[in-house]
């Protein structure tokens, strides 16, 4: 098992779960398409930093980029830059901050079928139930309230952006050769220009310095530091293990709810978010373990010295993370492996 790809995924998971209420809080009635533009230009700003430090680097991988990954690069710019987070700021404008946060699992749902149908990427049996138990919570939360029955409009919004969040997550990890604070300050600049341009031509509505300042600074650490290690996490351990352990952020989500805003969601939704609860853990006993074969293939990305990566540097010794272009001699073995960037092979 990676250890850094889950970590990635889980700090991930920390970061976004607390935004929906980090914004209900501050936010009051300002227009979906500022919210969602200030979330990613946050995220941008806080990114760009580290972009500018590795300028000439990150312009010679642009310019090596093909057709095909400036494609896939446009999709997941569009689909999980633009497009899902109008819908998310919808739900954070008229749904509550708990059923925002729980009904975000429903991304792992989307990336895990998509990784499915599209790339045919190795589901377990304890995977599959899990989804099935997190689709059961979903509709719970959608079709329930404290009153019986009823449809939550900002509640299918969640589900949509997710969705939209589920083809950018698949999307992006045919990027690899991208590093991920490039890929998220790109995102964040040009979903984020154009969702504020959106605002200004359609909305103008009066909104405070404390709220744009706060939902700039939402954005750098809930998109911008989340969004690099989620990336991180995608090449480490696969599109669908990725989006099950990003999952217990929305946990977070929902107890801050309660404490910080006192949100006093009905007993329909604490059995939601239970059965949610229960698929997450299935995760915990997947072992993916058979003898498979590597390619010899040249490709460069960031990685560490180990079973995969035996190469010698010229200079120097290099014990820690760095990227560089190198090769892989063709090798059969057996190992635990999720699907990551080495590990896409057809089973």
């Amino acid at each position: 098992m990676n250890k850094n790809g889950l970590y990635s995924a889980v700090f991930s998971a920390i970061l976004f779960g607390m935004s929906p209420v980090a914004c209900k809080a501050i936010v009051g009635q300002m227009p979906s398409s500022l919210l969602a533009g200030l979330l990613y230009m946050g995220s941008a700003l806080g990114l760009s930093g580290i972009v500018l430090r590795q300028a000439t680097k990150n312009y010679e991988i642009l310019g090596s980029l093909s057709t095909r990954q400036w494609a896939n690069l446009a999709g997941a710019i569009l689909s999980g830059g633009v497009l899902a987070p109008l819908f998310l700021a919808y739900s954070i404008r008229n749904g509550t901050a708990s059923e925002v946060s729980l009904l975000l699992n429903f991304e792992s749902v989307a990336t895990t079928l998509i990784a499915w149908i599209i790339f045919h990427e190795y589901i377990g049996n304890r995977v599959w139930i899990g989804k099935i138990l997190i689709i059961g919570a979903s509709i719970i939360v959608v079709l329930t309230d404290s009153n019986g029955v009823h449809l939550s409009i900002s509640g299918l919004s969640v589900l949509a952006a997710c969705t939209l969040w589920g083809i950018d997550n698949n999307l992006t990890r045919e990027l690899e050769t991208l590093p991920a604070s490039l890929l998220a300050c790109m995102k964040g600049w040009i979903a984020g220009t154009f969702n504020v341009l959106l605002f200004f031509f359609l909305f103008r509505s009066p909104v405070t310095i404390f709220q744009v300042s706060g939902t700039l600074i939402i954005g750098a650490l809930s998109y911008g530091a989340s969004l690099v290690l989620f990336i991180h996490a995608l090449r480490q351990i696969g599109s669908a293990r990725t989006s099950t352990w990003f999952a217990s952020g929305p946990f977070i989500g929902t107890v801050l709810s309660v404490i910080v805003l006192g949100e006093r969601p009905p007993s329909q939704y604490w059995l939601a978010a239970l059965v949610m609860l229960s698929g997450m853990f299935l995760l915990y006993w997947e072992v993916h373990k058979h003898p498979h074969q590597h390619e010899g293939l040249a490709h460069a990305h960031t990685h560490e010295h180990d079973e995969h990566h035996r190469h010698e540097h010229k200079n120097e010794e290099c014990d820690e993370m760095h990227n560089h272009l190198h090769e892989h001699e063709p090798i059969t073995h057996a190992h635990s492996h999720w699907p990551d960037i080495h590990h896409r092979h057809v089973h």
